[in-house]
């Protein structure tokens, strides 16, 4: 008998414990669902918003300055020391309207992180300017990291074909171990002199096997500047410039005038 009860409890127990477990599962299916209508709203109103003002996208590295700097062309038509809020590693995008220079903008701010490539690529494809931010006093450390990311940048399709402008601003200029925009423009050059070589080696391995008009088409795209010629950014299709700037949220912003005239003239030509 005392061995029936103790079955009869056990039994009771896994009959509550699945249950529970079953109860548990059907909430989080139903949160889940709620979560996915929710970003799906989300997402198709940010849409319907890029689809109405030229897009501006700020991108490059982790850490290099790209928020403080979408803050600041934000925040402009205010006070930004008191307007602008402080900001950490962005791990999503932030998307805001804005005048810059009397010009209405679809400011995009896309986190540096490897997992937003595929963020950073359809928003490109729908941008009228592009805003490349690097760290001045880190960038003789990542010039490689840095060179891919602004390589991915011109060679995408929609930026060579619509010959989209690209601004490389050279941000924390305020820092002891800053290099100036000459010299960080001469490292990116000759990194992505370097990097041209094995891209182009890599599709080689690979359209050897499929090699059709499409495959040559992707080769010729993906080839910055001209063979034979050592690359340099003027021989791009997509015109690119270099400004030194410091963005500090809560603080003035050095160089902010001087990109904020050249995204208004980005967007009027």
């Amino acid at each position: 008998m005392a061995s029936n009860g103790m079955s009869g409890m056990v039994m009771g127990g896994v009959v509550l414990l699945v249950l529970a477990l079953a109860g548990w599962y059907l909430l989080q299916q139903q949160s889940a669902a709620i979560s996915n209508k929710s970003l799906a709203m989300a997402s198709g109103s940010a849409s319907n918003t890029s689809s109405k003002q030229p897009k501006v996208v700020i991108t490059g590295l982790m850490n290099t300055g790209k928020t403080a700097l979408w803050c600041h062309l934000r925040f402009s038509q205010t006070s930004v020391k008191s307007a602008a809020p402080m900001t950490q590693t962005s791990m999503a995008l932030n998307i805001a309207e804005a005048y810059v220079n009397e010009t209405r903008a679809l400011l995009v701010d896309v986190p540096g992180h490897q997992k937003f490539h595929f963020d950073r690529t359809m928003q490109l494809s729908q941008a009228r300017a592009v805003v490349f931010v690097v760290d001045s006093a880190q960038l003789a450390k990542n010039t490689r990291e840095a060179a891919e990311c602004l390589y991915e940048v011109l060679a995408n399709q929609h930026v060579q074909e619509k010959e989209v402008p690209v601004l490389v601003v050279c941000n924390k200029q305020d820092d002891p171990l800053a290099l100036a925009n000459t010299r960080i423009q001469a490292l990116l050059e000759d990194e992505i002199d370097r990097l041209r070589g094995s891209r182009q080696a890599g599709l080689d391995s690979v359209q050897d096997t499929a090699y059709d008009d499409a495959a040559a088409e992707e080769r010729a795209r993906d080839f910055l500047g001209f063979e034979g010629k050592r690359f340099a950014f003027e021989d791009v299709v997509s015109p690119v410039q270099f400004n030194e700037a410091t963005m500090v949220v809560g603080h003035d912003a050095g160089g902010l005038e001087q990109i904020e005239r050249w995204i208004a003239d980005a967007l009027q030509n």
